[in-house]
């Protein structure tokens, strides 16, 4: 777990401290307003090699290079000892437990001379390098006629081994038995198997029969062997030789005397058929995105893979943005080697449309798998300004959301348990009709809100009305208030002003049974009544602010958007309009 990181002195972030608790192997969106440092977040974790922070010029904070930066992560490992790492310019504590990658936005301004004093600016797209150094192409040495010679008399019975280096995922998964391999030519070892080797070609049989035979009298005692045993099931689970586990365990023989003879070129030849495979896979998930006329594919351009983009005005945005995502999702994927890992993704999904949302997100759940797979933790922090709960663009099943503009300020307690409480069968439709949307009459609740422990008083809708417009008014005199009251407060005015412009009471009467603001508010139109648009737009934070979520963080996101001075001269200007409605 995550559960604090802490920057200093980073581009847009002079200090700040977020108290996380992010849990491994789960979307994990981090949502902050535009302006808060997100980006700064992202430049922080971009900017760690292994031996410290490196920073351009232009990131340090206000650009001067005397403020040292600074990122502290505090960790919970998973054997719940916590510990508290640093990177500086002069170290990294952090790079020896966890590997990071962040993926941003690859689009770059690049400016064109002429010999003729005029100068041109266009749009590139930059390479992204999946491959920093392409292993050397070395193949795995053997006879097969020099193994079958090793064997015995009886060597026609080996299986060919070529099928077992032929599989590139088998390869893969080889060459994390290394030590398997090593132990298994020992001497206790060897001489368990050239005992059941010798017994095999005392046999006088056809190779069919032979195998058989072997089934029947030595697979048990091979299945015995230590480290054998390892290789012999590995390539079994492959079904490189279909129904024939037997063959699978002479492949296993085979596999062992060929790592001894060489260690070193079977092991190069181990990553180079490992690079193929990567260079295989991502070449298939490219392609299924690739749907324009530009071929964009992996390229080994001077030892490394590339995978190189036309001009930005050659592919239409959302095929940029979704292809660069993918390859930069693939290079992180090369790059996360540790049991630890964080990715940050820089508001890359912001603006890619639905369906390219929808593929992003499938791959990030499939790389976020390949980790749970291999028993290592990811943690995918996704930054964006949009806030899930209001735009429903992420539609992870697991995904977690957190605020990094944390509110102080509180909710009041009476009004959060009567948010909570609102649904009770005892008070839910006065609730609804008479406190949180406009209503001319009154009611008298005041024994159910005793009963369930409300205020009292607000059990008549006036005393609770005048409690919102309390909070309202000290929100707009800049004091401390009640985010959740204001949001109350605007509804009940915007509604107020709606209702009073109709003249008819037929039309009122109708006006008060309709449910919703916007309901509301477009049938106030068709009675010719025109409210103004702020009244519309500003139903995502007053629609909001009437219902209480469990176990999420409720208030900042409300808060934050009540603290953008433009909302607040929106809100002013309607309690203003309200105020000249009375006089």
């Amino acid at each position: 777990m995550i559960k604090v990181i802490e920057i200093k002195n980073i581009k847009g972030i002079q200090y700040k401290k977020f108290e996380l608790d992010i849990i491994p192997n789960k979307p994990s969106i981090l949502v902050a307003p535009n302006g808060f440092g997100k980006s700064s977040l992202a430049t922080a974790f971009k900017s760690m090699n292994n031996n410290r922070i490196h920073l351009q010029e232009d990131d340090y904070y206000k650009g001067d290079q005397t403020n040292s930066p600074q990122i502290k992560i505090e960790y919970k490992k998973s054997d719940e000892e916590t510990v508290n790492l640093e990177a500086t310019n002069e170290e990294n504590s952090i790079s020896s437990e966890i590997d990071y990658f962040v993926i941003n936005n690859q689009l770059k301004p690049r400016g064109v001379g002429s010999r003729y004093g005029r100068a041109t600016a266009r749009l590139e797209i930059e390479d992204i390098i999946l491959i920093d150094r392409i292993p050397q192409n070395v193949n795995f040495v053997f006879s097969v006629a020099d193994l079958k010679d090793k064997f015995g008399c009886n060597g026609r019975v080996l299986p060919n081994i070529r099928d077992v280096f032929n599989n590139l995922k088998l390869v893969e998964k080889i060459s994390e038995h290394y030590q398997d391999l090593q132990r298994a030519n020992g001497q206790r070892i060897q001489e368990s198997i050239n005992s059941i080797i010798a017994k095999i070609n005392t046999q006088q049989l056809a190779a069919q029969h032979l195998l058989k035979w072997i089934e029947d009298n030595c697979l048990n005692n091979l299945q015995r062997i230590n480290n054998l045993n390892t290789i012999g099931d590995l390539i079994n689970k492959f079904n490189i030789y279909p129904n024939s586990i037997v063959k699978s365990y002479l492949a296993a023989i085979q596999l062992i005397w060929i790592y001894h003879q060489n260690k070193t070129d079977f092991k190069k030849a181990c990553t180079y058929k490992k690079y193929l495979l990567d260079k295989q896979q991502i070449d298939e998930v490219l392609s299924d995105f690739n749907c324009t006329w530009k071929k964009i594919r992996p390229s080994e351009t001077h030892g490394k893979l590339v995978v190189k983009f036309p001009e930005a005005t050659q592919i239409s945005n959302g095929q940029r943005d979704i292809l660069t995502f993918i390859a930069m999702l693939l290079r992180a994927k090369q790059k996360l080697k540790k049991s630890a890992n964080i990715l940050v993704i820089d508001e890359v999904f912001d603006y890619l449309d639905d369906a390219n949302l929808i593929a992003a997100q499938y791959y990030i759940t499939r790389f976020i798998n390949d980790f749970k797979t291999n028993e290592r933790c990811i943690y995918p922090l996704i930054l964006t300004h949009l806030n899930p709960n209001y735009f429903k663009n992420y539609a992870f099943s697991d995904q977690k959301v957190y605020y990094l503009d944390k509110s102080t300020i509180q909710v009041k307690n009476n009004l959060i348990k009567l948010l909570r409480n609102r649904m009770h069968e005892t008070i839910k439709e006065d609730v609804d009709k008479y406190l949180l949307h406009y209503n001319p009459n009154t009611i008298n609740k005041r024994v159910a809100f005793r009963a369930l422990q409300l205020p009292e008083c607000w059990g008549e809708g006036e005393n609770f009305i005048n409690h919102l417009n309390e909070e309202i008014q000290q929100y707009l005199d800049d004091n401390t208030y009640d985010p959740f009251a204001v949001c109350g407060a605007l509804r009940i005015k915007i509604e107020k002003i709606a209702f009073e412009q109709l003249q008819n009471e037929d039309a009122r009467n109708e006006f008060l049974k309709t449910h919703k603001t916007r309901s509301k508010l477009e049938y106030v139109e068709t009675k010719g009544i025109i409210s103004p648009e702020s009244h519309y737009l500003l139903g995502i934070i007053y629609n909001e602010g009437m219902h209480w979520k469990e176990n999420i963080d409720n208030i900042s996101p409300i808060a934050s958007k009540l603290e953008n001075l433009v909302i607040k001269n929106l809100i002013r200007n309607i309690i203003k309009q309200q105020n000249e409605n009375k006089t």
